[in-house]
């Protein structure tokens, strides 16, 4: 409340109107805003990262990783055993469509079980973190923070030519496990480096809507820095800086000069804009322009002149010399893996937790401010952060010490691990998968699968052009081309966001439509169709055809009710074998357990 108060005193002091903007001194000076005091420093994600101690634990067999010890130990408060694990069937799963986004093919699900080498399972993880795939999954969750999308959104929703350049960045960057610092420092700063092709990793910075067909072209240009800026503070930092615009924060210690001093970093390299022209990406200009705080974030209201910094609360070591002394995105990049930031490494470690477990470990992945709730298990997270650091940054690294410990090996699924419903990209490519029609091929210009006529219609003329060689309709989820204002319908009905805004967590809602969409779309009645004929071409008997129906869709067999049940409906007279086995895999397809992982 205090905060409160002093805050509205200084924005009542420091908001001129037009007319006295004028007498304002243009330099840094002129700024006023709160100090950040001992109090705003006792906030938990400003405190400096520290290694803790493992817990001690009484089951000291169970734990294979060490963020074991930070699970175990609470769980045997209240448990006289251990967590028992998954059996290799249900891990398999898991892990594949985690690492991979694809399902295990029954044959894989074999080799696992009958794999007795101690190892076994290390060596799957080691091949799946190999295998191109993995970029393709992980990309994704990339591509929400980045807001990416390959057209303008908006009224006209224009096509960004060579976008999916960008995309396939990020696929090849994570495959060849570029250190996360690298991979950041790329997103930011690519053009300064000396391969000139780094420099379509900007795109991260512009990748928001835009309306480049406005009259005030100042203005989208304004627009676009704001937002910019709000994206590296929300993604990198899990600083909620958007407001900050055009006033100080309410709650957490950001003032306005913070976030124009942050924009200020950027100032130099988003050129002025033209009508109805993109820009993409970031390009260092031969004249510094220099940066200024805006009243009320109007740019008709311009206030002092600020110095290109971070936000003053993140910064630790007070040593901020190297601003003045080369390009400040360069120097923003050294900033942000600094030992002394304890933001950037605990925002990545929390994110990579959450989409392995379903559940971050602070509440909003892009809020660690004073509002937001602080981590369940803050020294599992301070663990994992100082983990990744110490390991040079490395993000397969991160992966393979999460997935190898007992703790994701757990068969028991609780609030703090619950099922996760299947994204709609995946829940696509697996039915592509099992029935036998996905096509692998890696990278490339993105692909447009043939839309409901209906759909079409509601479209303008040329927004959708089906693409020509039938084969890349069954390309991966993540090649298909990413419009803003028309997500592809099984996306669409599984939540996929509208690239509007950065998007940290997808929301997953249960609705009729989706159930709708499984059952009647063209997508899943071809799956069916594809894997019944994939069934019935092995020459199976009933038995063996069920017994092989479960092991492709759900990577284990059935129960004998399961069992019985499907062979009744195999052996139905009025229909043939044929119809009867579609009739099950339409089921199957709508199942929950198929949408959902364990």
């Amino acid at each position: 409340m205090t905060r409160l108060i002093l805050l509205l005193a200084v924005v009542t002091f420091a908001v001129p109107s037009v007319a006295v903007e004028a007498t304002v001194e243009h330099t840094e000076s002129s700024v006023i805003e709160l100090p950040i005091d001992r109090y705003d420093r006792d906030h938990w994600s400003f405190q400096p990262i520290v290694r803790p101690e493992l817990p001690s634990v009484t089951f000291a067999d169970w734990p294979r990783q060490a963020i074991d010890h930070f699970v175990l130990a609470p769980w045997e408060e209240s448990h006289d055993s251990p967590p028992t694990l998954a059996s290799r069937g249900v891990l398999i799963r898991r892990l594949k469509f985690d690492l991979l986004g694809l399902p295990p093919t029954p044959d894989e699900v074999l080799a696992f079980e009958r794999d007795t080498r101690d190892d076994a399972y290390e060596r799957l993880v080691d091949s799946m973190l190999a295998d191109p795939a993995y970029g393709e999954r992980w990309a994704q969750h990339w591509l929400d923070l980045a807001r990416f999308a390959e057209t303008d959104g908006f009224e006209h929703d224009l096509v960004r030519e060579n976008a999916w350049e960008y995309r396939q960045w990020v696929i090849d960057a994570l495959n060849q496990d570029l250190p996360y610092d690298q991979f950041v420092r790329s997103q930011l700063a690519g053009d300064l480096a000396t391969d000139p092709r780094d420099s379509i990793a900007t795109m991260f910075c512009l990748a928001g809507p835009d309306m480049p067909d406005i009259n005030e072209q100042d203005l989208r240009r304004h627009d676009k820095m704001n937002e910019l800026t709000s994206t590296v503070g929300s993604v990198l930092l899990g600083l909620q800086m958007h407001c900050c615009q055009c006033h100080d924060h309410k709650y957490d210690p950001l003032s306005q000069a913070d976030f124009f001093r942050l924009r200020g970093v950027f100032e130099s390299s988003v050129p002025a804009m033209a009508r109805s022209k993109p820009v993409l990406t970031l390009t260092a200009q031969k004249k510094s322009i220099s940066p200024y705080m805006y009243y009320r974030g109007e740019l008709s209201n311009p206030g002092p002149a600020v110095e290109p910094r971070p936000p003053r609360i993140a910064d630790l070591s007070g040593s901020l010399e190297s601003f003045d002394q080369v390009d400040p995105r360069l120097a923003l990049s050294d900033w942000l893996f600094d030992d002394a930031n304890p933001l950037t490494a605990r925002v990545i470690a929390n994110r990579v937790w959450q989409f392995h477990f379903g559940e971050p470990l602070c509440e909003n992945p892009s809020d660690f401010g004073v509002i937001a709730g602080g981590p369940t298990h803050p020294e599992l997270l301070d663990w994992l952060a100082s983990d990744l650091r110490l390991g040079g940054w490395s993000l397969k690294g991160m992966h393979r010490t999460i997935v190898t410990s007992s703790t994701y090996q757990m068969a028991q699924r609780s609030e703090s691990f619950p099922r996760r419903r299947l994204e709609g990209e995946v829940i696509r490519d697996s039915l592509l998968a099992i029935s036998g029609q996905l096509n692998q091929d890696y990278g490339g210009p993105s692909v447009r699968p043939p839309l409901p006529p209906e759909l079409v219609e509601t479209l303008l003329p040329g927004q959708w052009k089906t693409s020509p060689r039938e084969a890349d309709h069954a390309r991966r989820s993540v090649y298909v081309f990413a419009r803003r204002n028309l997500r592809y319908p099984i996306f669409d009905v599984f939540d996929r966001p509208d690239a509007g805004a950065s998007c940290a967590r997808r929301n997953r809602s249960t609705t009729a439509i989706q159930s709708l969409q499984m059952l009647n779309s063209e997508l899943t009645i071809d799956a069916a169709d594809g894997l019944c004929n994939r069934l019935l071409k092995r020459g199976l008997t009933h038995d063996e055809l069920v017994q092989s129906l479960f092991r492709t869709v759900f990577a284990r067999s059935p129960s004998t009710e399961e069992a019985e049940t499907v062979r009744q409906v195999l052996n139905d007279p009025t229909s043939t074998l044929r119809e009867n086995l579609r009739v099950v895999c339409v089921a199957v397809l709508n199942s929950s357990e198929f949408i959902y992982l364990d």
